[in-house]
């Protein structure tokens, strides 16, 4: 991967006031692209996923202009989770194409900002250099859904039980905009932000020489049910983790969104270690000196293997001393594993992944 444009994941809860910061940012003078649109685009007659979506979803969601009439679909999608991951299946990788062949063209050096309101939830946050997450209050949410949609407050509530709570969600945030103000004030942060992601472009991670095969050999096959160190290492080459793709790889198959509870932690956490090293691996050999992306990663990786908090910073600080190893670290060091494991989650890490994080860096 060649020079490139500083890639930036704008996100938030839904009317928490993203498109105003995308406006301001485009002002600003950064290239943007807003995902809802271009899924609006593709679901619209003669568009990509129009004829699917209908297919699927029924000749009750088309208007009588023959357009899909959004408030329809969004009842049926909003009510019934499965619906949802059905719509999403048939939209995401189409958008995700569009998006792909946009981002090739701007040019390097400069900053590309891609807006959607569902890139945590669909697990697609990893592949962007930074991440930055709109908030405002929950109630400010409601109120806002509610005038802007026209929403009854059963439909508004139902929509916003389907994202990610934010807080969640700003645990990924390298950056946090506050919209609960004026206009004017939430505009003064956007520029300030613009400022700060401009004198970053020109340090988008290169990859690095790639890295030794020992280290590679040192991660034995992951057992089920994650996905093996080859998963997540061909996930870094094509530019991030893409984490329902990993999902798609565990055994025994689990179904719904990622960052949900898997259930019963699994008999050996080896796994899971194994995948949150190959982490730290793809980020000193794909994204060198970016600790926060291999801290995220290794999260990640312990929410899809575990329900535990604890096992979820473990997965952290296993991702972060291969890192610090593979580096020739410390790049990291114990201070800043332990911060950044503290930032996911508030437990210790337990001593299994402790174990194994010395035990690979050593």
């Amino acid at each position: 991967m060649g020079p490139r444009a500083l890639r930036v994941g704008l996100t938030g809860g839904i009317a928490s006031g993203k498109s105003h910061v995308l406006r301001r940012l485009a002002a600003d003078g950064f290239h943007t692209l807003d995902l809802d649109r271009v899924a609006h685009g593709l679901m619209a007659p003669g568009g990509a996923a129009y004829a699917d979506v209908v297919a699927s979803f029924g000749p009750g969601i088309v208007a009588p202009d023959g357009t899909i009439d959004r408030p329809a679909l969004g009842a049926i999608v909003f009510a019934d989770a499965g619906r949802r991951l059905q719509l999403n299946a048939l939209v995401h990788p189409r958008v995700r194409e569009a998006e792909e062949e946009w981002l090739r063209q701007v040019p390097a050096g400069a900053v590309a900002v891609v807006d959607a309101a569902l890139l945590v939830e669909t697990g697609l946050h990893l592949r962007f250099d930074r991440l930055v997450v709109v908030r405002c209050t929950a109630e400010q949410q409601r109120e806002r859904l509610r005038h802007r949609d026209g929403l009854a407050a059963a439909a508004a509530e139902a929509r916003l039980r389907a994202q990610m709570d934010p807080a969640d969600k700003a645990r990924f945030a390298h950056f946090e905009v506050d919209s609960s103000g004026r206009p004017a004030d939430t505009d003064v942060a956007v520029d300030a932000l613009a400022a700060v992601l401009r004198s970053q472009a020109d340090r988008v991670p290169r990859p690095a020489a790639p890295l030794a095969a020992h280290w590679w050999a040192r991660l034995v096959a992951g057992a089920p049910p994650l996905p093996e160190p080859a998963d997540v290492r061909a996930a870094g080459e094509r530019g991030g983790l893409e984490l329902p793709a990993l999902q798609a790889r565990l055994r025994p198959p689990r179904g719904g969104a990622w960052h949900d509870a898997p259930g019963p932690d699994p008999e050996s956490g080896a796994a899971t270690w194994v995948a949150a090293a190959a982490a730290g691996l793809v980020a000193a050999e794909h994204r060198p000196g970016d600790l926060d992306w291999a801290a995220a990663a290794g999260y990640a990786l312990g929410r899809l293997g575990f329900a535990d908090p604890a096992a979820h910073a473990g997965a952290v600080h296993v991702a972060l001393a291969a890192c610090d190893a593979a580096s020739g670290g410390p790049a990291a060091g114990a201070d800043a594993r332990a911060r950044a494991a503290a930032r996911f989650s508030p437990a210790p890490p337990p001593a299994t992944a402790t174990a194994f994080g010395w035990a690979f860096a050593g």
